[in-house]
């Protein structure tokens, strides 16, 4: 019921984003495509303890610029059952689940619950023109 309710008032205030899950959910993969695929972020490595900027090209390139003005590049993608992989030389891939926090923050999450990163915001496009 609560749901439903929510989802009215969204629809109500027109802020509601097509293709996007309710907080607390995992995106699907056409979610987390939607969400990632050719655009930007600012977020927080929860596992470092830095910040950092990032773009996802379309192509598969991976971008990301951490505070310290470290540049790394990589590669990202999205497998059917929805987790996100990145993968950086000499690095492993690491693959996790994307969650909506509801409060247009989401968070990279591991099988066993972990915060990895937590994406504080999301930009169209190459916002950072790297």
């Amino acid at each position: 019921m609560k749901y439903l309710l929510l989802s009215c008032l969204l629809a109500l205030s027109g802020t509601a984003l097509s293709g996007v899950a309710l907080a607390g959910g995992p995106l699907t993969a056409d979610q987390a495509k939607t969400l990632i695929a050719g655009n930007s972020a600012a977020g927080f490595a929860d596992a470092l303890g830095k910040n950092y900027t990032a773009y996802y090209a379309l192509d598969g390139k991976l971008v990301q610029v951490l505070e310290n003005g470290k540049r790394r590049q990589g590669t990202w993608k999205i497998v059917d059952n929805g987790n996100f992989c990145t993968q950086f030389p000499s690095e492993s891939e690491r693959c996790t689940r994307v969650v909506d926090n509801g409060n247009g923050e989401y968070q990279r999450v591991k099988d066993d619950g972990m915060v990895t990163n937590t994406w504080k915001k999301f930009y169209k496009g190459n916002a950072y023109k790297y």
